[in-house]
């Protein structure tokens, strides 16, 4: 049996305020408290209904998603699963080449 890859390793907050206090010659708090308001604001556009755009990186949008039939894997019933709204992200076509 093939052995899976690795997973990757994961970016969080705290190491990007890091990176972009260094970058900018800001305190990591100072840093950390502009990404949580970035991140707080993106929030509260997308609950608002509207797109968010981060040019070169993608989109953000709310999308609904139909009432369709699933299936309880622990006991293999059938149930039914209600319409809801879930967030998407569309990478952007410079990052998709670069990829």
């Amino acid at each position: 049996m093939a052995k899976t890859p690795a997973k990757p390793e994961t970016l969080g907050i705290a190491e990007l305020a890091a990176t972009l206090a260094d970058a900018h010659d800001l305190s990591k708090a100072r840093a950390k408290a502009i990404l949580d308001g970035v991140r707080d604001h993106i929030v509260e556009t997308l609950l608002a209904g509207n797109r968010v755009n981060l040019f070169g990186l993608g989109t953000f949008e709310v999308r609904a998603t139909k009432e369709k039939m699933g299936r309880n894997p622990k006991t293999g019933e059938k149930i039914q699963i209600p319409a809801g709204r879930k967030v998407v992200f569309k990478a952007a076509k410079g990052l998709k080449d670069e990829l």
